[in-house]
């Protein structure tokens, strides 16, 4: 991805984000306006904006951090990339806020969807599943066949948590933990 040839002001940063809210937003045009950081800038706006950061009691600054690891993970294959990921994650957000959501899922649900649309292609390689599986990929073989990618995705972002400077869920209990973690790992594997 080219750099801009200018610094870029936060003021572009925010009128692509305010895009966010419907569906004109684009978000090859925010990849470029955060320097290739559409993934972790998006998700973190949003999650702020909810006031899910503050419903859960998220720590901010490894939160950020854990999006960046999660949108470095993303590689730079044609069509499962960090900007796809980003156009997902604010897919997610419409349908949260003007769709499905209203009136239907709670905050632990909204998180929980954020995050999974986040962290749904984490590390993808570009091979389909049944690629895997056929040439009996180290990875089919890991999960015996069953969502290899999918099951990548979610351990990959999962063992991220923990590395205490990643952790931003330290302040959730043990039982609330479960549930999203619950939610995020059925929101990947309904992806395959």
């Amino acid at each position: 991805m080219a750099m801009p040839e200018k610094p870029l002001t936060m003021t572009q940063v925010e009128a692509c984000l305010g895009t966010a809210e419907g569906w004109t937003f684009n978000a090859f045009h925010l990849a470029s306006v955060t320097c290739g950081r559409p993934l972790s800038v998006l998700t973190y706006w949003l999650l702020q904006k909810s006031g899910l950061v503050h419903w859960a009691e998220l720590d901010p600054g490894k939160l950020a951090r854990w999006l960046c690891c999660i949108e470095d993970g993303y590689c730079t294959n044609a069509y499962h990339n960090k900007v796809h990921a980003a156009d997902v994650v604010q897919t997610m957000h419409v349908l949260l806020t003007r769709g499905l959501g209203p009136g239907y899922a709670d905050n632990l649900s909204m998180l929980a969807a954020y995050l999974a649309a986040a962290c749904h292609d984490y590390q993808h390689m570009g091979r389909t599943n049944d690629w895997l599986v056929e040439t009996e990929d180290d990875l089919a073989l890991l999960y015996n066949d069953r969502s290899p990618m999918e099951n990548h995705h979610l351990a990959g972002a999962f063992s991220l948590l923990k590395h205490p400077d990643l952790n931003f869920l330290g302040a959730m209990s043990k039982a609330v933990r479960q549930r999203l973690r619950k939610l995020m790992v059925e929101l990947v594997l309904g992806t395959e």
